[in-house]
């Protein structure tokens, strides 16, 4: 596991070699207006909005807390490559999105390390950014709905560069300091519901989580009211925050009912209650609430191959397949038996498909601090957590 410091060595490392292949420098109103902003400090990550095309070349160059922001968010064809460090992620249907991976360029990153850091990897090389190797992903489902667009599904967790057996943790445009994990990251997207299919949007809220062979991603509208996307309930991960099918092998892209408010449900005395997130899972405990998938309907049903173009297929190597069996090991022993604490806050992961699915731990950082096992008190109340829901 890298430390905090190597991942950022690393990070710039990375970074440097990657800015070295844009062709066109920057001019001297360029640099200027970046030295100047540099000596300021940064907004709230949520407060920089953008229309496609006239991000800066780095939201948070700031040298301020965590910053200054490690990539870079003007990308193109001179910054793709399996090194790039773009952090704009662009995210549009079934067939195109990225997700957030290690910045690193092997599988040796953690998640509760490289938080701060993290880059695009894509299913396509449009975006100037890293390209998901063939086979990452085995299984998806898109949901698209009135408030949101979401992605759910089954990856080798090495094709983002990290750990075969990270089990995770979660990102989003807030962190401790409200600057955001990736530092300075934007996403995109024509698949928004107040969108139009074809122009490309800025999601300010935003939510990915990933361990453990798992991951989901949801974007939210400008509208979204409530805001779905919201995340306060780091600590629960995807079968809470992102209820669906999480089938392995299967691909579609549907339309679905809006999922119930997370952490509002309706007890057994029929009354509506609001669950508020502890600092940490209590020991001993269930929640009071089982998720729920929501409907979802126009169902369109895919092969990988009609998906993703040819250099993503046909790949199971014996290095990738010894990963993925070591994830998935590490993803049946990791339910009830493993978790991390808040300044690396575990997620629960859907581990079957259904309402009924079991939860599984996995662990990340809200504040840029590093990967921390829980007490046994938090495994206890992980096992009762699965036994609840199974």
């Amino acid at each position: 596991m890298l430390s905090i410091a190597a991942a950022a060595t690393l990070a710039l490392a990375s970074s440097a070699a990657a800015q070295s292949t844009i062709t066109a420098a920057p001019s001297p109103s360029q640099v200027a207006k970046a030295v100047k902003r540099a000596e300021s400090s940064p907004l709230p990550l949520t407060s920089y909005s953008y229309a496609w095309g006239e991000q800066p070349y780095q939201v948070n160059p700031y040298n301020v807390g965590r910053g200054p922001q490690s990539g870079y968010n003007i990308c193109n064809s001179t910054t793709s490559g399996p090194d790039a460090q773009c952090q704009t992620l662009v995210a549009n249907n079934a067939s195109d999105f990225c997700l957030w991976g290690s910045p690193t360029t092997d599988a040796t990153g953690t998640i509760g390390d490289i938080e701060a850091a993290v880059v695009a990897y894509c299913t396509n090389d449009k975006w100037g950014a890293r390209v998901l190797p063939p086979g990452a992903i085995t299984g998806l489902q898109v949901l698209h709905t009135s408030e949101y667009i979401q992605w759910t599904g089954h990856i080798n967790m090495t094709g983002l560069n990290l750990m075969a057996d990270d089990t995770g943790g979660e990102l989003d445009p807030h962190g401790a300091d409200q600057l955001g994990n990736p530092l300075g990251g934007l996403v995109f997207s024509t698949g928004l519901p107040s969108g139009d299919n074809s122009t490309l949007q800025q999601s300010i809220s935003w939510t990915n989580f990933v361990g453990s062979g798992l991951f989901c991603m949801k974007l939210c509208g400008p509208m979204s009211s409530p805001n779905y996307c919201e995340n306060k309930f780091d600590l629960l991960g995807c079968a809470y925050n992102m209820p669906a099918a999480y089938e392995d092998g299967v691909f579609n892209e549907c339309d679905s009912d809006l999922q119930s408010i997370v952490g509002t449900y309706v007890g057994t005395d029929g009354k509506t209650s609001t669950w508020s997130q502890p600092e940490s899972l209590p020991a001993t405990s269930t929640l009071p609430w089982t998720p729920v998938v929501p409907s979802s309907s126009n169902c369109r049903t895919y092969q990988s191959t009609d998906l993703f173009p040819a250099s993503l297929l046909g790949y199971q190597s014996t290095a990738a397949a010894a990963a993925s069996s070591t994830s998935a090991a590490s993803s049946a022993t990791s339910t009830g038996s493993a978790a991390s604490s808040r300044s690396g806050a575990s997620s629960a992961q859907v581990t079957g498909t259904g309402a009924a699915a079991a939860a599984q731990s996995s662990g990340g950082s809200t504040s840029g601090a590093s990967h921390v096992v829980a007490s046994g008190g938090a495994l206890a109340f992980v096992g009762a957590l699965v036994a609840a829901l199974v």
